[in-house]
């Protein structure tokens, strides 16, 4: 009951004059280099996010601790499942131990669609398969495709590359278990977002580098595709948002252990001296991401680089939007989201 409450109060907030919204977020009209001006109702809803704490860095406390606690402030926002989705959780064996990857299947999906390997958000450190769970089932319904979501292990418990490797194991059950699963062997792509964008990127490039099987297309949305930090949006953006440098350099802490590899093309993509051969791609970025700027570079090699790709800068809108559907805007760029990359599945 509550989280209905909370649901319905923020659309109704979120549905209010930009002015107003401006107003009640205690701050300026917020905006970014190039002329960009961030949403009204989404600016609102991050500065709201800030000011209660929201994904707030305390490092007295634990990783594990932390990620219980930005799980319980996310509790009241979370959505009841999708309509017409039915979910189906199973244990994948990987190097060590094994994952979740849970499926989710819309009831119009025909035997022998198309697949989606989702990789979540969450820095490698922090998140789990509750975290892309409705954008999952909204891209199961859009797409009219099977989507499975890898609850990969994670840092520091599991550094790198063991996020890597399990997600990598858990797109090769998929493609083993085609059959079973009742989906096209040669119709699997992957896809993520911040953290996970990065997982489908490096997954790729990786396994293009291995001469294996090539997952059919790539979504990678506000992804983190370069660990030295050093792009100006990471400057202009770092302070002041939901996602901000200081945990950037926490998580990288965390994920890469003190180890010197920050320009290794498996932690960061864009240190590939080559990106030819790899799957057709969507790349998204947000104009209030600090993060922007990486994803663009990354898109404009892969264009350099002969990869088909489809990118797309949602100048209006901040790290994280796909998740918080709430505005009008949001729900027009995920609809605008869902169709780039049906174009390629």
């Amino acid at each position: 009951m509550i989280g209905a409450l909370t649901r319905l109060l923020t659309r109704l907030i979120v549905s209010l004059p930009g002015s107003w919204l401006i107003r009640m977020s205690g701050r300026p009209q917020m905006t970014a280099s190039g002329g960009r001006v961030f949403d009204p109702a989404g600016q609102f809803i991050a500065v709201t996010a800030i000011k209660q704490g929201i994904f707030g860095l305390d490092e007295t406390k634990t990783v594990p601790e932390l990620r219980e606690i930005w799980k319980k402030q996310m509790k009241p926002f979370e959505k009841p499942p999708l309509r017409g989705i039915r979910r189906q959780d199973r244990a994948v064996e990987v190097e060590g131990g094994s994952v979740t990857v849970a499926e989710f299947t819309h009831k119009t999906y025909q035997p022998g669609g198309p697949a989606v390997v989702y990789f979540h958000a969450g820095v490698y450190c922090a998140f789990g398969i509750w975290a892309c769970r409705s954008t999952c089932e909204y891209l199961a319904r859009e797409l009219n495709a099977k989507v499975f979501a890898v609850g990969y292990r994670l840092a520091p418990e599991h550094p790198y590359p063991t996020p890597l490797n399990d997600a990598d194991a858990a797109l090769e059950w998929v493609r083993t278990n085609a059959a079973d699963l009742q989906i096209d062997p040669e119709r699997i792509s992957v896809a993520g977002d911040s953290a996970g964008g990065n997982l489908t990127a490096v997954v790729c490039l990786r396994r293009r580098d291995n001469r294996k099987w090539l997952p059919k297309a790539q979504m990678m949305v506000y992804p983190m595709i370069d660990y030295t930090l050093s792009h100006p949006s990471i400057e202009e953006l770092g302070e002041g948002h939901v996602l901000t440098r200081t945990q950037l350099e926490w998580a990288r802490s965390n994920y890469l252990q003190g180890r010197p590899l920050e320009k290794d093309p498996y932690v960061s993509p864009l240190f590939a001296t080559d990106l030819s051969g790899l799957p057709p791609a969507v790349v998204i970025t947000a104009g209030f991401d600090l993060m922007r700027d990486e994803g663009k570079a990354y898109a404009d090699r892969l264009v350099e680089d002969g990869v088909k790709t489809l990118y797309k800068e949602f100048t209006t809108e901040g790290h994280g939007f796909m998740a918080a559907d709430a505005t009008k805007s949001v729900r027009t760029a995920n609809a605008e989201i869902a169709a780039m990359f049906k174009q390629l599945i």
